[in-house]
């Protein structure tokens, strides 16, 4: 008998697929209708007897919803410890004898709570606290430096002056002033150069309160007539008292550690894929002709899969690093976040089955968006659907491909774009898509003779070059581009003209079949019957591993419970696992050695039973290539959830004690931390230099084949002279670069800002009024890019408006009509801190703009308290006093970054993006090269370094491309009287790139599991060791790259469309063509032997793959075009069929 733990893991696993049957089910005789009036929702629900019952709820629009998202247990108790920790904090300060211990700037351990809240595990804490206080007590280190020297140049040093008549700026002189000038720049420089280079991470707000020292103590210590080292200790002990109120905190309120946040992390990874498995389940059976066939479920769970691997990728950074009480290690549970990774890769090439089949795919893109909205072209889509009527044929069938995976690859949540596939996660859209494809069929079944719901795959087949829909849909195709050039304005040439005409020859002539709907219809139907059973056991194993993964911790501090029910309870989990693993590894077997052969039900029926070859009236290969993708994906997802199993079940034999687990790492490294290592939020990183992609090594990229590059400027050195100055010249160049020149450019804009405090006439009145706060606030508004910094501009001078509004508001209900009160002010303080730091934490908008509005609010209440307790010399008063200055200050500080920010050097986010673009898709030319090197390698000489190289380099360059997204939100900030940006043109490139990047992992994966002659054969299939071909595909990469970080126009004939060149034999679904004398040992007829061949399925993946792989370089070929237009117009080439005068559709302007 099992006690209740297993009985709870059993129900909880077999409990998923229930809900989902539930779910499934029709209420009968009762309807649900729901209206939404603001945020009141009225829900009317009418039962059998007629009965209408009414409800009330409330709603809140969408960029509400990470509210409700948030509020949770577990996401409220860093809430309440970080509110907890700036309340403490409070109560330093209004208490006489810590503020005076604090000094002038005492205020500031409040702030550092807003800039550094504990609401990490107390590790994380540690690290980022002590990188804090070290940045700090640097800065003051600094200081005390330059005071020193400042003083030995001054005239005379008297310690006796009074402190009034210090800030009247008197006894400010030019010499000392200078060094404390030159000071103030070379640490700006430094801690800004930080900030820029380590980006997001514990550096951060280190460098941020770093700034704050130095400007403080600099423009303040210069009035004193002798070297005032204290000053900055003013901002040290503050930060001091910070860093250890929120330590003890981390310990003593809700602790927790890395490694339970880990967990909870990868739990975060494994859910969605769980809530995939089922979606999978639910859109299998569903007709693919109906209105709900949606793959948008599906889409979502992958995308909130991926998206958690980032922050699961920052915890695994610091579990070297943890303390913990338990059974299982951080060590152990590192090891698991590989399988998560691959999974969600896996998950992504699941659901490429559903692009592949879907009608209304985007083809290849004729022409390019127009560059003026009032005249739009019609998109692809729209031309087909608008010029279709229900008596001619279907459009040719998207999947209907040579080699059939022409499927949009795209990263599950990225934004699509109309020059390269549509919005396939809108309801609506797969609504009227489905209508549409409903309706084709039903005329495509009329049309030979049969009933709706009848037909199947046991069609024969009419030849595509003599049917007659071809030769009208060719002409179709034609009017199209004449439509659209005829369209596309006068003030921009078309390009993509050439390629437009060859592929509109191939999708007329190879690439198109009546049927095609139907064929997907029963294919689709034949795949959900084979999978069904492997997703549903996937979708079990996935709950099981979430609830084992929940249950590492727990019952660690029951030391009262005895040995037997422990070792009990182990046994049980243990056995609870092996259940679950030997149920998936039953059904994946039985789905490789039955299930999976269900699709080739229509392809039996067309084998002569004497050669038992298939007879040349055989359905289209592409339909089964389409399955095979699915079939793969899933079997490797198994596969990998199975390898997840034997590592967590290796765990629980191997750990059965508890005990504490210290720290791997050394303590010299405990520190350490790289820009090369992921952060919370690496996706919003900054990058050092756009010809750099972060996470692929440079030796790596070194040793990518033997090719190197040069300098085209100098021969290699040949004597030791030559090497020194190379590597001076290299140096030279380094400080030359982004985030150096962005550090110069930071420490001049500072000096600036602080000439009136360093001017002996507007000394005193800087000090009065606090021109700190415009130094500080334009010297970390300034960043690399005039986009970010006008964003900059407009959230900052928001920001501290509305925190000076609620600031007032906070202080005088809390003073009422007296001039502060120690309970008032702590009691509004403690209501309002645990609303502010939900927001502060779980606000999804850029981090600084609500950082900003929560500082000023600590500031009106921090110098109100100072003012009306402890008056300091020039106080800049209470209340509305403060809040006005603060805003004078801040804007003018921002308005001063915004204008400098147009000096050069001045880098624009419209050049960088180009940059960073024109190097993944070197990069990705370069990954091209090793893999099809790996697949031609043979099996004992390739090397796992080799292999977790290319896989780590394909996560970098996704990486990248995401990044990329981020930095293109702040590009509309970048005025431009030229004319608009071509957003959406640039996110087709990142849409495309991304793709190629997802293809060619699955490409990786695929040659990982080939046998060396299958290998061999996928190769001379693709002719991906054809040296001719392989030259127009890195020439089609070489020209993208170049074109894209030079701006140069490409040429208007190009070796694109590849897809041409690669279709260059007819294969079908054999393996080799009957011509080809090199066998391999492969047959080179085709039976139903062979397609039951598990090497052959991942052959055809392979190949469909590779597939796509060329025709998202042919895309991207013409996308590059829309950016940089063409040249070298040859008149009359390409244009063959095309009638008897060439320039009827010759662009209205010659390059």
């Amino acid at each position: 008998m099992r006690n209740g733990t297993t009985k709870k893991l059993r129900l909880k696993t077999d409990g998923l697929h229930d809900s989902h049957r539930i779910n499934e089910k029709d209420v009968v005789g009762e309807t649900k209708s729901e209206k939404v009036y603001g945020f009141v929702k009225v829900t009317r629900s009418k039962g059998k007897g007629g009965k209408t019952r009414s409800s009330l709820g409330l709603t809140l629009p969408p960029n509400l919803k990470w509210i409700p998202n948030n509020w949770t247990s577990s996401k409220l108790k860093p809430v309440i410890r970080s509110a907890l920790t700036a309340w403490i904090s409070v109560l330093l300060l209004i208490i006489p004898r810590t503020e005076r211990m604090m000094g002038q700037a005492s205020f500031l351990v409040v702030i550092a709570g807003f800039l550094s809240p504990p609401n990490d595990p107390f590790i994380a804490v540690l690290e980022r606290e002590l990188i804090l206080v070290l940045f700090v007590t640097l800065a003051w280190a600094w200081n005390c430096l330059g005071a020193k020297l400042a003083s030995l140049a001054r005239s005379s040093v008297n310690h006796s002056i009074p402190l009034a008549s210090v800030f009247t700026g008197q006894y400010i002189e030019a010499a000392p002033t200078v060094i404390n000038a030159v000071f103030l720049f070379l640490g700006s420089m430094f801690f800004l150069f930080t900030r820029a280079r380590q980006g997001p991470g514990p550096f951060l707000f280190a460098a941020v309160l770093g700034c704050v020292c130095l400007d403080i103590s600099f423009t303040t210590g210069n009035l004193f007539p002798y070297p005032y080292y204290p000053i900055g200790r003013a901002v040290v002990i503050p930060v001091a008292l910070h860093s250890a109120i929120a330590l003890v905190l981390s310990v003593l309120v809700f602790p927790s550690t890395i490694s339970s946040q880990y967990t909870d992390r990868l739990i975060a990874v494994l859910q969605p894929l769980e809530t995939a498995m089922a979606e999978h389940r639910k859109l299998l059976a569903t007709s693919t002709t109906s209105a709900t066939f949606s793959p948008s479920a599906i889409n979502a769970a992958v995308a909130k899969s991926e998206a958690a691997l980032v922050p699961l990728a920052a915890t695994a950074r610091l579990m070297k690093r943890d303390i913990i009480w338990s059974r299982i290690g951080p060590s152990d549970l590192t090891s698991l976040q590989n399988w998560a990774r691959r999974m969600a890769v896996r998950a992504n090439g699941l659901g490429a089955y559903f692009t592949l089949i879907d009608p209304l795919r985007e083809r290849f893109p004729v022409t390019p968006a127009p560059s003026r909205p009032a005249t739009p072209a019609l998109s692809p889509v729209q031309s087909r659907a608008a010029s279709r009527t229900p008596s001619r044929a279907p459009s040719p069938d998207p999947g209907a491909r040579e080699d059939g995976n022409d499927s949009d690859v795209t990263t599950p949540g990225t934004p699509a774009t109309e020059a390269t596939h549509l919005d396939h996660d809108t309801d609506t859209g797969h609504t009227a898509a489905r209508r549409r494809l409903a309706t084709r069929s039903r005329h495509s079944d009329s049309g030979h003779n049969r009933q709706p719901g009848s037909y199947s795959l046991h069609v024969r087949p009419h030849s595509p070059a003599g049917h007659p829909h071809v030769h009208h849909h060719l002409n179709h195709l034609h009017h199209r581009l004449h439509l659209h050039l005829s369209r596309t304005p006068t003030r921009e040439q078309a390009v993509g003209v050439f390629e437009s005409l060859r592929y509109m020859d191939i999708e007329s002539t190879h690439l198109f079949h009546p049927l095609s709907a139907q064929f997907t219809a029963r294919a689709t139907e034949l795949l959900g019957d084979g999978c069904d059973a492997l997703l549903d056991k996937c979708g079990s194993a996935l709950t099981g591993a979430c609830t084992w993964l929940s249950q590492t911790r727990r019952n660690r501090l029951k030391f009262w419970r005895s040995t037997r029910t422990k070792a009990k309870e182990l046994k049980e989990k243990a056995e609870e696992l092996e259940r679950l693993k030997r149920e998936l590894s039953e059904a994946l077997e039985v789905f490789m050695t039955d299930k999976r052969h269900l699709v080739l039900e229509p392809y039996r029926s067309r084998v002569d039973h004497d050669s038992k070859r298939l007879s040349d009236d055989a359905p289209p290969h592409r339909f089964l290539f389409h399955c095979f993708v699915y079939e793969y994906h899933l079997m490797r997802f198994a596969q990998l959830v199975l390898e997840l199993y034997d590592e967590m079940i290796g765990i629980e034999k191997k750990r059965k004690k508890l005990r504490v687990w210290w720290p791997t790492i050394p303590l010299r490294n405990f520190l350490t931390w790289t820009s090369w290592e992921p952060a919370e939020n690496i996706e919003r990183d900054d990058d050092e230099n756009p010809d750099v992609i972060q996470g692929m090594q440079p030796e790596w990229i070194d040793d990518l084949g033997e090719p190197r590059r040069r300098d085209p400027d100098v021969l290699p050195p040949r004597n030791w002279h030559e090497m020194v100055a190379t590597q001076l010249y290299q140096i030279g160049s380094a400080l030359g670069r982004g985030n150096s020149l962005y550090a110069f450019k930071a420490g001049i804009l500072t000096i600036l800002l602080s000439i009136p405090s360093f001017l002996a006439s507007s000394a005193h009145f800087a000090y009065a009024n606090r021109f700190i706060w415009g130094v500080f606030m334009g010297q970390l508004t300034l960043v690399r890019f005039r986009g970010d910094t006008t964003f900059g501009l407009v959230a900052r001078i928001m920001s501290t408006f509305l925190g000076g509004v609620i600031g007032i508001v906070m202080w005088y209900i809390s003073t009422g009509s007296g001039h502060g009160n120690y309970y008032g002010f702590a009691a509004v303080c403690g209501v309002c801190f645990p609303f502010f730091f939900f927001v502060r934490l779980y606000w999804p908008g850029p981090p600084m703009t609500v950082i900003i509005f929560f500082v000023t609010i600590v500031l009106v209440l921090g110098y109100s308290w100072q003012d009306t307790h402890y008056p300091q010399p020039s106080s800049p008063g209470e209340g509305y006093d403060v809040a006005w200055r603060r805003f004078v200050l801040v804007a003018s500080g921002v308005t001063a970054a915004f204008i400098f920010s147009f000096l050069p050097p001045s880098t624009t986010l419209r050049g960088y993006m180009r940059r960073i673009l024109a190097t993944t898709a070197g990069e990705t030319g370069a990954l091209y090269c090793s893999i099809i090197s790996f697949a031609n390698t043979p099996k004992e000489l390739r090397t796992d370094k080799e292999r977790q190289e290319i896989i780590r380099s394909l996560i970098a360059i996704r990486a990248k491309l995401k990044r990329s997204i981020v930095l293109r939100t702040n590009i509309i900030y970048e005025f431009s009287l030229r004319g608009r940006w071509p957003s959406k043109r640039y996110q087709s490139i990142v849409e495309i790139q991304m793709q190629i990047a997802y293809l060619l992992s699955h490409l990786m994966s695929a040659v990982e599991q080939l046998e060396p002659i299958w290998c061999q054969a996928f190769l001379r299939r693709t002719r991906f060791v054809d040296a001719d071909f392989l030259g127009d595909v890195l020439a089609v990469i070489s020209l993208i790259s170049t074109a894209l970080r030079t701006g140069t126009p490409l040429p208007q004939i190009t070796p694109c469309p590849l897809i041409d060149r690669f279709m260059a034999h007819q294969h079908g679904l054999n393996v080799l063509i009957e011509e080809e004398d090199y066998v391999l040992g492969l047959p080179k007829t085709l039976t139903i032997d062979t397609l039951e061949n598990e090497q052959y399925l991942i052959f055809c993946v392979a190949v469909s793959t590779a597939y796509g792989i060329m025709t998202r370089l042919d895309r991207l070929m013409v996308a590059t075009k829309e950016i940089v237009g063409e040249q070298y117009h040859i008149h009359g080439v390409g244009l063959k069929g095309m009638g008897t005068r060439t320039n009827s559709v010759r662009p209205g302007m010659d390059v």
